[in-house]
């Protein structure tokens, strides 16, 4: 069975079942209370040599023209995601065995690779750069202490998403 769904105006999917982790959506992050954002959801797709890559992924149908809020705001989701990801993964929280799909809690995280995607739809492709930067910045002391390697941060519109078969 595969799960597809449309967020931001983007058709997500088809995934199959033990590759994605809706976060947004399990009751899991909603337990934790309010005042924590979350990205959209999270998915493991084939890295080189074999290794697994977790693609944290937010979606959104826009951005502003002044972004520093935005980006803020867009690295709170991803730094979020990306450690109820693991804390899920080290079975931390006492739910994680029961909600996250058996492929998560099997991932070897030693040698699995993230990234932190934000998808924005319908955007050109010039106004990527910046953004780009400055979400990089914005993720730089993620990307550090986590040891992430370089280009892990990404800023991509709908064509991209496409081309990555993120969207459909």
């Amino acid at each position: 069975m595969s799960i597809s769904f449309v967020e931001s105006g983007m058709n997500f999917g088809p995934y199959a079942e033990d590759e994605i982790f809706p976060i947004e959506k399990s009751p899991f992050y909603k337990d934790l209370g309010q005042g924590l954002m979350i990205a959209e959801f999270v998915l493991i797709r084939p890295g080189v040599n074999g290794a697994e890559e977790v693609w944290v992924i937010e979606a959104k149908s826009s951005a502003p023209k002044s972004f520093a809020t935005y980006v803020d705001e867009i690295r709170q989701k991803l730094t979020n995601s990306v450690q109820l990801t693991l804390a899920s993964c080290l079975k931390r929280h006492r739910q994680a065995a029961e909600l996250l799909p058996a492929r998560f809690l099997r991932l070897d995280l030693g040698t699995c690779t993230f990234k932190c995607i934000l998808v924005i739809n319908d955007f050109r492709s010039d106004w990527l750069p910046p953004l780009q930067s400055a979400l990089a910045k914005e993720m730089n002391s993620l990307v550090k202490t986590m040891g992430f390697r370089p280009g892990s941060v990404s800023v991509i519109n709908d064509d991209k998403a496409r081309e990555l078969k993120l969207i459909h």
